[in-house]
């Protein structure tokens, strides 16, 4: 009888040290959680990123993010996860012997002269909405050579530089909701 009550005390014991240790843990987590933020709030750790995801892209700076409420643009984002996004051109090399004339056969040059966002990728459907992190709202319409399949490729037209300068980055990636359900 003894021994069972050593044996009992000894489970316990570790029962206890353990739940102690998931404790310290959630402590340092939250810690430096609460650090980040208080970090975040000088916009030195994540620029002016605040939890949320950009929303619009016309006159806005690129390299900032814009943070807006799904109340604000009538979309609810489905799922969000972080992906490797990169940017791409509509010149020789980079597409095929059509550069402006999409996956899904539309004119994405045009589409985009006339501001719209368009992204590459083998991720989605065609006609997804995807929110990105410092981008905004952009439409999957073109696909993306296999080798780069994990990746979200944001088109920038002839804008070379900017497309280099934008490097491949890893940014929060939102599937938004149908606008009608």
């Amino acid at each position: 009888m003894m021994s069972l009550s050593l044996y009992v005390k000894a489970r316990i014991g570790d029962h206890i040290r353990r739940v102690v240790l998931i404790g310290i843990g959630f402590v340092i987590v939250v810690g430096t959680m609460d650090a980040i933020q208080a970090q975040n709030k000088s916009g030195k750790i994540l620029g002016n990123y605040n939890g949320s995801l950009a929303v619009k892209n016309k006159d806005r700076d690129p390299v900032r993010v814009y943070a807006e409420s799904h109340a604000a643009t009538g979309q609810r984002e489905k799922r969000r996860m972080v992906r490797e996004v990169s940017a791409y051109n509509s010149i020789s090399g980079q597409t095929d012997s059509s550069p402006c004339i999409s996956a899904d056969g539309s004119d994405i040059c045009k589409r985009h002269k006339k501001g719209e966002c368009i992204v590459a990728t083998n991720l989605y459907p065609f006609n997804t909405r995807l929110r990105i992190e410092t981008v905004g709202d952009c439409t999957v319409a073109d696909r993306i050579h296999p080798r780069f399949g994990h990746r979200v490729d944001l088109f920038m037209d002839r804008d070379i530089t900017g497309a280099r300068n934008f490097g491949v980055r890893r940014l929060a990636i939102a599937e938004l909701e149908d606008e009608d359900g």
